[in-house]
C-alpha cells in the first residue's frame, strides 16, 4: 500500500456507515492504494487553516498551543468556541480533526478569556476506539461549560458526546443517535483465494505461533474467537461505564445498550439527549452558560 493511513484496529461504528466504509475502502485497497481518496484528505479543515496563516504571514506550527489557539479563535461566534467533528473519528484524524487535535482546542478554548463556552457540532457515525477514551476524558475535564449539537451522533461519536453538560439534537425524522456498541468486521478471504487459483501459506518464527492469528487466510480457532469476544465485550463495558458516568441520572431505560438507532423524539425520551433545536439555537443557550 502506498499510504501511511492505518485503518486497522477495533472500532465504534453504526452498522450501515461502516459498511458504506468498506465499500469505499476495500477496492481501493485491493488496488493497492491508499484507503481513503487523497480528495477527500484535501478538505481537512487543517488545510485551510494552514492556508490562512500562510496568507496572513504567519508562522505558526500546527499542534503547538499558539495553533490551537489560533483555531479556537476562528470557530468562536459570541463567546462561543463551535468545535466540528465530522465524519469518520480516528485518533489523527482522516477528512477533520482527530481525537489529539480536538483535545488540544478545548484545552486552548479552556484557557482563553474571551471564550465562555465550548460547544461540539457532530456529525458523524462513530470511529476508532484508540484515542477515543483521552478525548471523553477531556470534555469532561474541561472547566468550561461543553455543550453537543448534533444533526448525526452514532456509536464512538455519542461515546464523545455522553460526557457534554447538555445535548442538542436536531430535528429530523430520521434515526440519528444511538449505535452504541462496539464491532469488529472480520473478512475470511480463503474462498476467494482458492477460486483465484491461489494458495497462500503463512510461516512463522518459533516462538511466533501468536503473530497474525486474524489474517482472513487461516481458520479462526476457538480460542481466537474467545480472545476476539472478550476483547469485544471489554470495549462494550467501558462504553457502556462512559454513558452511564456522563448521562448519569438522565437515562430513563437501558434499552440503548441494545446499539440501536433511534430517531429524535426517542432519542429524548429514553435520556440519551435534553433538546431539540437549532445550532443556532444552542449556541444561543451556551453563550449564557
Amino acid at each position: 500500500m502506498n499510504g501511511f493511513l492505518n485503518i486497522a484496529g477495533l472500532w465504534h461504528l453504526e452498522p450501515a456507515f461502516a459498511a458504506r466504509m468498506e465499500a469505499m475502502a476495500r477496492p481501493r485497497l485491493l488496488a493497492g492504494k491508499e484507503p481513503i481518496a487523497p480528495g477527500l484528505l484535501s478538505e481537512h479543515p487543517a488545510r485551510a487553516i494552514q492556508a490562512t496563516l500562510k496568507t496572513a504571514g504567519l508562522q505558526v506550527m500546527a499542534g503547538t498551543i499558539s495553533y490551537y489557539e489560533y483555531v479556537a479563535k476562528q470557530y468562536t461566534v459570541d463567546g462561543v468556541c463551535v468545535i466540528p467533528i465530522i465524519g469518520t473519528l480516528t485518533r489523527y484524524g482522516l477528512c477533520s480533526w482527530g481525537y489529539e487535535d480536538l483535545a488540544g482546542l478545548l484545552a486552548a478554548a479552556d484557557k482563553m478569556a474571551d471564550i465562555k463556552a465550548i460547544l461540539l457540532r457532530i456529525d458523524s457515525g462513530g470511529g476508532a476506539v484508540d484515542g477515543l477514551r483521552a478525548l471523553a476524558d477531556a470534555i469532561r475535564s474541561t472547566k468550561k461549560p461543553v455543550d453537543v449539537w448534533t444533526n448525526f451522533c452514532a456509536s464512538a461519536a455519542y461515546f464523545i458526546a455522553s460526557q457534554a453538560r447538555y445535548i442538542w439534537v436536531e430535528d429530523s425524522p430520521l434515526p440519528i443517535m444511538g449505535s452504541i456498541g462496539t464491532l469488529l468486521v472480520y473478512t475470511d478471504q480463503s474462498k476467494a483465494l482458492e477460486k483465484a487459483g491461489l494458495k497462500v501459506e503463512i510461516f512463522r518464527a518459533t516462538e511466533s505461533r501468536d503473530k497474525a492469528t486474524m489474517n482472513g487466510i487461516e481458520p479462526l480457532t476457538d480460542e481466537v474467537r474467545a480472545e476476539v469476544q472478550a476483547t469485544l465485550d471489554s470495549c462494550q463495558r467501558q462504553f457502556v461505564g462512559y454513558v452511564q458516568r456522563g448521562r448519569a441520572g438522565l437515562l430513563k431505560s437501558d434499552e440503548w445498550r441494545t446499539a440501536k438507532m433511534y430517531g429524535t423524539e426517542k432519542t429524548l425520551s429514553i435520556g440519551l439527549a435534553d433538546f431539540k433545536g437549532s445550532l443556532q439555537q444552542a449556541i444561543k443557550k451556551a453563550a449564557t452558560a
